[in-house]
């Protein structure tokens, strides 16, 4: 149960207009897939610093999209099932954890403002300088948050 009552699903056509107005300049240079009309699934690489970098498949779902953040999973790239041992293993990034697994957080959760889980799920209450905010932030602002914690020195290795 989320700590908090969910907020009621946005009008899926406003939903899936928003991702279409935001989703050029947001996914420009990922490898990504439409799965439902409010769902993607993003090719996110991390890199270790030395070597080939690691990839992982991301899951966004616009279904509260634009008044709260996309909601992310990391699911296994075989059966695209949401699976805690998919999720990247990161450590003192700043801003932001990564848990494939919490409370009763149906499919774990990206512990940053950026994401809607946070808002629901650990009790957070962020001021109005890290909240989001439909009328200045995109789903970009996720995908970036990500790419930042998903490098040298932060990214540690693949969850075991």
């Amino acid at each position: 149960m989320p700590d908090r009552e969910l907020p009621t699903v946005v009008d899926p056509e406003v939903a899936r207009a928003a991702f279409l107005a935001h989703a050029p300049a947001a996914l420009e240079g990922f490898k990504w897939e439409q799965e439902t009309p409010l769902s993607i699934l993003v090719w996110i690489e991390a890199h270790p610093g030395e070597g080939d970098p690691d990839r992982y498949l991301a899951r966004f779902d616009f279904s509260y999209y634009p008044d709260w953040p996309p909601r992310v999973t990391f699911v296994d790239p075989k059966t695209k099932l949401p699976n805690p041992t998919a999720w990247p293993v990161v450590n003192g990034a700043p801003n932001i954890a990564f848990y494939g697994a919490y409370g009763d957080a149906p499919t774990g959760m990206v512990c940053n403002s950026m994401f809607f889980e946070y808002y629901f799920w650990g009790g957070h209450s962020p001021d109005d300088t890290i909240r989001w905010n439909a009328r200045t932030h995109t789903f970009a602002a996720s995908l970036n948050e990500l790419r930042l914690a998903l490098r040298s020195p932060y990214y540690v290795r693949r969850a075991a």
